[in-house]
């Protein structure tokens, strides 16, 4: 782990109830778990990336949690967004502000990101002020530490990511896990036929564990316990 970054995370102790109130959290070395509406990841090593920014409202916490351990948005390499639901890019604007960060998205999300093409599907207005995305992705890149997972549906551009040093994944809203591991609800997925799909495409990589956008993170079997859900399918 890079100096600063071990600098900055000093005294930053490991909670052991996961999703409890005030929930956020080091959810395995150098992960921070930042619980808001649509969770927000901090990965520290020897650079710092974060991973959706939740909720415009949740900004605010966002950047509270960063300045407790003491890294500031201009500390931050890369943004990463996994869709442009409004709960995942809402802060985005609120904490790229003054930030160096490269903000880094699927190559077909970017547009909707930027909003310089209108988001079609449910649960419909693109409620954000719209950010450009610098750095576009396809299925498999790694930029940052972080491998691109292609896993539309629940919107058209949808990723995962993946760490393949920590055998982490960063799911997005690829599977939802806060009633039990399943599919996002159809009402939410733009093609809920591909959003299976892209279910049984994750399920057929390996990573012991994993933090969703909503629900309980999985430490230990994650990538079994998804094989177990694309098996229902």
């Amino acid at each position: 782990m890079h100096r600063a970054a071990t600098q900055r995370t000093k005294g930053i102790s490991p909670r052991t109830v996961v999703g409890s109130p005030g929930g956020t959290m080091e959810f395995l070395k150098g992960v921070h778990v930042i619980e808001t509406y649509a969770t927000t990841t901090l990965l520290v090593d020897d650079r710092l990336v974060l991973v959706d920014t939740s909720a415009d409202a949740d900004a605010g916490k966002v950047l509270d949690y960063l300045s407790r351990i003491q890294v500031k948005p201009k500390d931050l390499s890369t943004i990463f967004i996994t869709h442009t639901h409004p709960d995942h890019v809402g802060g985005l604007a609120a904490i790229k502000h003054g930030s160096p960060a490269k903000v880094a998205s699927s190559r077909v999300e970017a547009e909707f990101i930027a909003r310089k093409r209108v988001y079609d599907g449910p649960p419909g207005i693109q409620r954000h002020p719209g950010t450009i995305v610098d750095v576009p992705l396809d299925d498999g890149q790694v930029h940052d530490g972080l491998r691109m997972i292609f896993t539309p549906g629940h919107t058209r551009g949808s990723m995962s990511l993946l760490d393949e040093t920590r055998s982490f994944c960063i799911a997005g809203d690829a599977v939802n896990n806060e009633s039990g591991l399943r599919p996002m609800p159809d009402q939410y997925n733009v093609d809920p036929t591909q959003h299976r799909e892209s279910i049984k495409k994750l399920a057929k990589f390996h990573f012991e564990n994993v933090v969703m956008g909503h629900g309980t993170p999985i430490k230990g079997g994650a990538s079994a316990k998804i094989a177990e859900l694309a098996k229902r399918l």
